[in-house]
C-alpha cells in the first residue's frame, strides 16, 4: 500500500480537524436548546374568542409554545377566582381590564403588574335602538340608563362631556340580558362591544346605535395580561413571561393575518356548541380595538406609563379609585422592549 504523500497527510488531518469542529459546534448547538418551563395562565372568563384568550389558543394549537420551550398549563375563571389564584401564587399570569387592575391596586394594595396590553380603547359601550331618537350622549338626559354592578367612570366622563350628570336621568340595574333595551324597558343599555351589539344586532334583528366614551375624548385602555411583583422577582419566572409573551405576540400577529385560521385554532379550546359566528365577531371586534399609532410604532401589545396615567386620572376624578397608584410598580414593559428589540 502506498504511503500518502506530505500534501494528501496535510488535506486529511485538516478534513479531520474541520468534522471535529463541525462536531462541537453541532453539540454546542444542542446545548443551546432553551430548558423547558412550564408557566400556569388562567384566562378571566369562561373559554371564548376574547383576543388575549385567543393569543393563548392559537400560540398552543399552533405550536408557538413549543418553539419557545414553554409548556402553558391553560385553564379558565369561572366565578372571578383568576385574581385571588394570581395573587396566592397558584396561578402565574393572567387577564384583567386595565382599569380593574389598577382599582385592585389602590384599594386592595394588589400588587398586580401589566405586562402586555391588547386593548388601545376599552371593551365598553353604550347602546341605543336606532330609532330612540338619541343620537348623541347629549340626549341622554330624562331617559332611564342602565348599568352592571356599577357605573363606569368612563361613562361618567363622557356624560360630563355632554355637560350631564347622573342627576339629569334615572339609573337603573340591569342583568346580561340586552333584551331588556329591545323591549324598550331601558333606553340605554350597558354593553361589551365585542359581545351584545352581535347578540342584538344579529339574533335580536334590532337597529343599534354604539356610543364609546373613546370616541368622545375620555382615555380608555382594555385588557392586560398581568403577573405579580413578588412572580417578576426570581429569574426564571421572567423567562417564563418573556417566552410566554413572545409565542402569543406571535400568535396576535397570526390572528391579524389570518381571523379565520385563528378562529379553526379556537375550536379546540372552546365548547362544541359555541357559535362560530359570534366568536368571529368578538375577535375581529377585538383585534380592532388593539390596533393603534402607537401599535403601529411600536409593536402589538406596547403600551405607555401616559396612557396609564390618563385612565387613572379619570378614575380618580370620578371615585373609581381610592388614592393614585405607582405606575412605575403596576407596568413592566421591559418584556415588549426585549422581545422587539432582538
Amino acid at each position: 500500500m502506498p504511503v500518502p504523500s506530505t500534501r494528501l497527510r496535510l488535506l486529511l488531518l485538516a478534513a479531520l480537524a474541520l468534522l471535529g469542529f463541525l462536531a462541537a459546534a453541532l453539540a454546542a448547538c444542542g446545548d443551546d436548546e432553551p430548558e423547558q418551563l412550564t408557566i400556569r395562565y388562567m384566562g378571566g372568563f369562561r373559554p371564548q374568542a376574547n383576543l388575549p384568550f385567543v393569543a393563548v389558543y392559537v400560540a398552543e394549537d399552533q405550536g408557538f409554545f413549543a418553539d419557545e420551550g414553554l409548556t402553558v398549563e391553560i385553564s379558565h375563571a369561572a366565578t372571578g377566582e383568576h385574581k385571588s389564584l394570581t395573587l396566592s401564587g397558584e396561578i402565574d399570569i393572567t387577564t384583567l381590564p386595565a382599569s380593574e387592575m389598577m382599582q385592585l391596586r389602590a384599594d386592595s394594595d394588589a400588587p398586580f403588574v401589566a405586562v402586555s396590553l391588547f386593548g388601545q380603547r376599552g371593551d365598553f359601550g353604550y347602546v341605543v335602538l336606532e330609532d330612540s331618537g338619541i343620537t348623541s350622549p347629549a340626549d341622554f338626559a330624562d331617559r332611564l340608563i342602565g348599568f352592571k354592578g356599577q357605573v363606569q367612570a368612563e361613562f361618567l366622563a363622557m356624560i360630563h362631556a355632554h355637560d350631564l350628570t347622573t342627576d339629569d336621568f334615572e339609573l337603573v340595574s340591569v342583568g346580561f340580558n340586552p333584551v331588556v333595551v329591545v323591549e324598550r324597558e331601558i333606553d340605554v343599555y350597558p354593553v361589551f362591544l365585542s359581545n351584545e351589539p352581535d347578540t342584538l344586532t344579529r339574533v335580536m334583528g334590532a337597529d343599534i346605535r354604539v356610543f364609546e366614551a373613546a370616541d368622545y375624548g375620555v382615555p380608555t385602555l382594555g385588557v392586560v395580561y398581568l403577573v405579580t411583583e413578588e412572580y417578576l422577582e426570581d429569574d426564571q419566572n421572567r423567562e417564563r413571561v418573556e417566552r410566554f409573551l413572545r409565542a402569543t405576540l406571535r400568535a396576535f400577529q397570526f390572528a391579524l393575518d389570518d381571523p379565520a385560521a385563528a378562529i379553526e385554532s379556537t375550536r379546540k379550546f372552546i365548547p362544541e356548541e359555541a357559535d362560530l359566528v359570534h366568536e368571529r365577531f368578538i375577535l375581529e371586534t377585538e383585534l380592532a380595538n388593539a390596533i393603534s399609532p402607537l401599535t403601529d410604532d411600536n409593536g402589538l401589545g406596547w403600551f405607555t406609563t401616559d396612557q396609564f396615567a390618563a385612565l387613572q386620572d379619570v378614575l380618580l376624578e370620578y371615585e373609581a379609585m381610592e388614592r393614585p397608584i405607582d405606575l412605575d410598580k403596576a407596568l413592566d414593559r421591559s418584556f415588549l422592549e426585549q422581545i422587539y428589540s432582538e
